[in-house]
């Protein structure tokens, strides 16, 4: 992430240096990079900082404060922020950025394991008597638990590869960072329920405490036993076996177990959510409190077994894990008489070929019909998986994580696809009607899905699949090319880093592009669809640039954002078309003046009165042009007449004659009668 040997220090606050040449790999936290920290107040303080990918969400940034340093039992920051960060180099010189930054103590203990797969290395897990797990791993689990019910958030990344002893071997241990790395993405899969494990580790959605429960439980049982009695399985196999026999039956692998120890594990380990323990069970159990056992909960089974990719499979779930990792055979399968016969025959389920064609119908219903049989195999899955995650092609999320999934793969053109036919396909609607029952979170991302059908097939700025991203993953930093590297995750920051990358961005450049516009319309609490309606038309320049104006005058008068020297000096280069399309000379010069006076002081919202069309300027200008219009009009009229021998035509000249010799006629005889009187009194 950082140049290799930057000797330059980089803080956080006023009071801790981070050093991006000095990495400490060992302390890496998935896509999370380690380096080392100096303290300013205690210089002799061992002290690392995690630096999270800059392109991802950091649930950190705004965790990390609600809370002091936990204690021994928990890693957690000291200080969070964002900082300014070695981000590349240009020949000789360094390209600087903004990252966010996590500052932590460093553990004095060891590892639990320090492998590079967990239980895998004979003899790479410690062994816990009873006695020791409850009081070295399970109470310190419980005050774990407790911090996190307090912020109403799960941690995610518990397993012995993130556990530390406080201090030696024979101590309590710490649960290490939960927050730099992207939710549950360093999480073994399996130490995830089986909901979870399917899916892409990055789109796994941030889940709730009994995920945590569940990942306790498969710690416990591995520290049990000091060894991972399914080491030999792959994740696959691992899971297929979960599903089939019940989580703590194929993670024992036969193993025996006490009777105290075996009623922990079941507990913690069911795959039915609302039988497996929670706190209180643990609590209970710790004091020498017993329950009733929990029973596994099995899939129901097919009358006969249906052949897949090599293997058997009896139940509709396992078979909906396999197809959805071998997706183009998959597809074939779904095509073979033999899966709809196993369908409609093998349980006994008289709606089977309703829900069948059900299937079919909404396959044919959305999207492009080259995609009618992605589509039909995804509703499949969706169907027979319960609540597995939502896989289409090469995608496989939780629904509340496909805005994290976005986010890791938008510069992947064909993932960026699938996720985008995905949506339009209205699976995301459909794996949710098909679920018993909703958590909060899932609540509230069927509430989401409402404003990304609104905006997902639009093509304007501010619509399409970039406001789908800021709408489904809220803490991902704006995407533009201009300021990507700024790590810009709140409107606030928006206008500062425009200022600072617009320098450096070719001569042209548009302050606003499709993530920008796309950044503001989700980050604003109000609805811009009059603001954003401009932005639409390309073709109509001057409306484009001013609508682009009317944006950032939106978020400076939001936040107050009024140093933004190259910025200002930018928009009044954008407003020059603008300024040609004003069609008074005396006026074009009085806004270009007016323009320069509010350069000075970046006011945008002063800019967009005098080029606003509604503005009294520009309405001015418009009410004088089609004064004019008319005025010219009235001449071109005349001189059009004159051209068409308006003043010699016969008819006209004969007239006009008439009328002169008439008035002639009577001048000659009012003279001669005059005359003739004259003459009378003189003669």
């Amino acid at each position: 992430m950082a140049a290799a040997g930057f000797s330059e220090m980089v803080g956080l606050g006023e009071r801790y240096e981070i050093a991006p040449g000095q990495r400490l790999p060992a302390l890496d936290c998935g896509m999370a990079e380690a380096y080392a920290v100096a303290d300013r107040v205690e210089p002799g303080r061992k002290l690392f900082a995690l630096i999270p990918p800059g392109h991802l969400s950091n649930r950190g940034l705004t965790l990390a404060p609600q809370r002091a340093a936990a204690g021994g039992f928990l890693l957690w920051p000291i200080a969070a922020g964002i900082v300014d960060w070695p981000v590349g180099t240009d020949g000789s010189d360094v390209l600087w950025g903004r990252r966010p930054a996590l500052v932590y103590p460093k553990p004095t203990g060891e590892r639990l394991f320090t492998g590079t797969a967990i239980g895998r290395e004979e003899g790479s897990l410690p062994t816990f008597t009873e006695a020791n797990l409850l009081r070295q791993v399970l109470q310190p689990a419980l005050m774990m638990l407790r911090e996190f019910t307090l912020m109403a958030v799960p941690h995610r990344a518990i397993h012995p590869g993130n556990l530390f002893y406080q201090t030696d071997q024979n101590s309590e241990v710490m649960f290490g960072d939960c927050l730099a790395a992207p939710v549950a993405s360093t999480q073994p899969a399996t130490f995830e329920t089986i909901e979870n494990a399917l899916a892409d580790p990055v789109a796994r959605g941030q889940g709730v405490l009994a995920d945590d429960i569940y990942a306790l439980g498969v710690t416990v049982l591995m520290l049990h036993l000091g060894r991972n009695p399914v080491a030999h399985l792959s994740d696959e196999q691992v899971l297929h076996a979960k599903i089939n026999s019940g989580s703590f039956s194929a993670l024992s692998a036969g193993e025996k177990f006490g009777p105290a120890i075996a009623e922990l594990l079941r507990g913690l380990l069911s795959d039915k959510l609302s039988d497996r323990w929670t706190i209180k069970h643990l609590e209970g159990w710790a004091q020498g409190q017993r329950f009733s056992p929990v029973l596994p909960g099995v899939p129901q089974r097919a009358s006969r077994q249906i052949r897949f990719c090599g293997a058997d499979y009896l139940s509709k779930q396992a078979l909906a894990q396999a197809m959805a990792r071998q997706w183009d055979e998959g597809i074939t399968l779904i095509s073979n008489p033999d899966f709809d016969n196993w369908m409609k025959r093998g349980f006994g389920d008289e709606k089977a070929a309703e829900k069948m064609n059900r299937v079919i119908s909404l396959a044919n219903a959305t999207g492009h019909a080259s995609g009618i049989r992605d589509r039909m195999l995804s509703r499949y899955i969706i169907m027979m998986g319960g609540a597995l995650p939502l896989a289409y092609k090469d995608i496989i999320a939780n629904v509340t994580g496909i805005g994290a999934a976005l986010a890791h793969y938008f510069e992947r053109p064909e993932k960026l696809q699938q996720i985008g036919e995905l949506l339009q396909a209205r699976l995301p609607h459909n794996w949710l009607e098909e679920q018993p029952n909703l958590r909060a979170d899932q609540m509230q991302f069927r509430r989401d899905l409402d404003t990304v059908d609104k905006v997902l097939g639009r093509p304007g700025l501010g619509y399409g699949i970039e406001r789908v991203l800021y709408e489904l993953d809220k803490g991902t930093p704006c995407r533009s090319a201009l300021i990507a590297d700024y790590y810009v995750v709140a409107v606030a920051d928006l206008l500062p880093a425009i200022d600072a990358a617009i320098g450096a961005a070719p001569s042209g450049t548009l302050p606003v592009d499709r993530h920008i516009a796309a950044f503001i319309a989700a980050g604003m609490k109000r609805a811009l669809e009059g603001e954003l309606a401009p932005l639409a038309d390309r073709a109509d320049d001057v409306a484009y640039r001013v609508g682009i104006l009317r944006l950032l005058a939106i978020v400076q008068r939001g936040n107050q954002n009024y140093d933004l020297p190259r910025l200002a000096r930018v928009v009044v280069e954008m407003l020059e078309p603008v300024l040609a399309a004003v069609h008074s000379n005396n006026t074009r010069q009085k806004i270009r003046d007016e323009l320069a006076r509010h350069e000075a002081t970046c006011r945008f919202d002063e800019m967009l009165l005098l080029v606003d069309p509604d503005g009294p300027m520009r309405r001015a200008d418009n009410a004088g042009f089609a004064a004019a219009l008319k005025e010219y009009a009235g001449l071109e009229q005349g001189r059009n007449w004159l051209q068409n021998g308006g003043l010699t035509e016969t008819g006209r000249v004969r007239a006009a004659a008439q009328r002169a010799a008439a008035v002639t006629a009577c001048l000659i005889c009012s003279a001669s009668l005059a005359a003739y009187g004259v003459a009378m009194t003189l003669f």
